[in-house]
């Protein structure tokens, strides 16, 4: 993609909610964030309809909408609906107004306090059909049921579905095998590949462009960017799409509208399909099998051409793989085929022991064997997924192997009990390289994990899957030295682009960046002995 593309955001919101936080507390903020990213227009949602009346927050939406300078073109409302408009006074009638008001078709259903359903709103719909209306949703505001009732009652009548993860994919993706009129946006679709099935198995006109939090960024512009897509399909998906439902023509249509960064920063260079120029290290990638990923690529062979072609085009050298058999499965079994496929590729890829806990005395007795080959570098746990506390004993000759050899772990953590857990390890064990996997997860994980690194030089945050808080990066950069976290996408789960274009969009300079695209992880494996 060597223009910049016109891009229209389907799943954008501002407001204040009743507690006082918000990510965009005013329509200015959530303006500032497009011109940033380089968003053509966004259909925004008031967001005080998670519990306030839906009528109420979509007037103060219209209202601030005339107040605000640039919102005009750049600003479309998505309008709260609810099943309560039928009974009240005007209520229907009220909703209709705002639309012709606000110059849109897209309504937004919330599920509050969990009592709405979709399919109560079959007579507000009926009220406004002749406006030709489109539902946007959060997948999980409805169950499944009352998604297929309202879909086939209304089959004219789209409805978007946002912010699907990796694990909802195959129920989602399901609703749209059976019910044409369901799309999807890719605010969350951080899923490997997740764009182009979309694509291949319902067509481009069934995906849109969305961002999610705020510390998103541009994770779903740079996967869209470098989706294996036609033209004219990445079109469709980043503006044509909403253009169609939203019945916007001529000048009313999307124009582009350039980002802040410049075409020779890493983030235009990643949008303009270039290599990145800079030495990138992927410090958690894995390869093999998923039983809850939707992957076309189910097997560790037919994963490495795929990998190589996407660290081939970015210019990333090298890669450090766990098997998903050796983490999930029989981990002797699982090290020793990740090890056979990969040997032939171990100028790129270099290997992670998943070392878990059960398999221990098997796994211990051959440390200097892996070890002493080209392909191993270090060690993967994965504590939660095993039952397993991050400080259980049995780590301990694992601990000790690569403190004396100084070898990177790779912990994933998932919360702040993960990251306390580990306070007294890496004191003992000064001179090995604990990576934090996504940097602790949650919001409390995100806060241990920065005092653990705070005080620990052996410690570093990990990049990927760290999008699951609102927390900002731009701030834990100024909390934690960024010498100390280094790039990781969780590939070939994850979406390369999509969670490189979060890192590259920070509001940050390139040179605090590129230490942590690769040199970070590239002085750890310098440092092994």
């Amino acid at each position: 993609m060597n223009t910049t593309p016109a891009l229209i955001d389907v799943n954008a919101f501002y407001g204040k909610s009743a507690t006082g936080d918000s990510e965009f507390p005013e329509l200015r903020d959530r303006l500032a964030f497009m011109d940033r990213l380089g968003i053509s227009l966004s259909l925004v949602w008031n967001t005080e309809a998670r519990q306030n009346h839906a009528l109420s927050s979509n007037q103060k939406l219209i209202d601030e909408l005339a107040r605000t300078p640039g919102a005009k073109g750049r600003i479309l409302p998505a309008l709260a609906v609810s099943g309560l408009m039928q009974y009240e006074r005007d209520g229907i009638a009220t909703l209709k107004r705002q639309m012709l008001a606000g110059g849109t078709r897209a309504l937004r259903f919330v599920n509050v306090f969990g009592r709405l359903t979709l399919g109560q709103l079959e007579p507000v719909i009926r009220g406004v059909a002749n406006l030709k209306p489109f539902i946007i949703m959060r997948h999980d505001e409805s169950k499944v049921e009352d998604v297929l009732e309202f879909t086939a009652l209304f089959p004219e009548i789209p409805v978007v579905l946002t912010e699907v993860m990796w694990g909802p994919c195959i129920i989602v993706f399901d609703l749209m095998r059976r019910r044409k009129n369901i799309l999807v946006d890719n605010s969350w679709l951080h899923s490997y590949g997740a764009v182009e099935q979309v694509v291949e198995h319902f067509g481009a006109e069934r995906l849109v462009f969305g961002t999610g939090y705020k510390s998103h960024g541009g994770a779903a512009i740079a996967q869209l960017a470098r989706a294996e897509l036609t033209d004219k399909e990445r079109q469709l998906v980043m503006h044509g799409n909403l253009e169609r439902l939203l019945g916007l023509k001529g000048a009313a249509k999307a124009a582009p509208v350039r980002s802040a960064k410049p075409a020779t920063s890493l983030w235009g260079r990643c949008l303009a399909g270039k290599p990145l120029g800079v030495d990138i290290v992927d410090a958690h990638f894995h390869l093999g099998p998923s039983g809850g990923y939707v992957l076309k690529d189910q097997e560790e062979r037919s994963q490495v051409k795929p990998a190589l072609k996407v660290m081939d085009a970015l210019g990333m050298q090298t890669v450090l793989v766990s098997g998903m058999q050796a983490i999930l499965g029989d981990a002797v079994q699982g090290n020793a085929l990740l090890e056979k496929v990969l040997l032939p590729h171990a100028d790129r890829f270099k290997g992670y022991l998943g070392f878990n806990p059960f398999y221990a005395d098997s796994l211990v007795r051959n440390f200097d064997r892996y070890f002493a080959g080209p392909f191993f570098v270090g060690f993967k746990t994965l504590c939660s997924y095993w039952g397993v506390k991050t400080n259980d004993p049995r780590f301990k000759p694992m601990w000790a192997y690569a403190n004396r050899h100084r070898l990177p772990i790779l912990n994933h953590t998932w919360g702040k009990d993960d990251i306390l857990a580990l306070q007294d390890v890496v004191k003992k064990y000064p001179h090995a390289h604990f990576l934090i996997g996504h940097s602790g997860g949650t919001d409390e994980g995100r806060q241990e994990a920065e005092a653990l690194a705070q005080n620990n030089p052996n410690v570093y945050l990990e990049w990927c899957g760290s999008f699951c808080t609102p927390a900002s990066w731009e701030k834990t950069l100024e909390r934690v030295s960024p010498r100390q976290v280094v790039f990781g996408t969780d590939a070939m789960a994850h979406d390369i682009h999509w969670e490189l274009g979060r890192l590259l969009s920070l509001d940050v300079p390139d040179k605090i960046l590129i230490p942590i695209l690769g040199q970070n992880l590239r002085r750890l494996l310098a440092a092994r002995q």
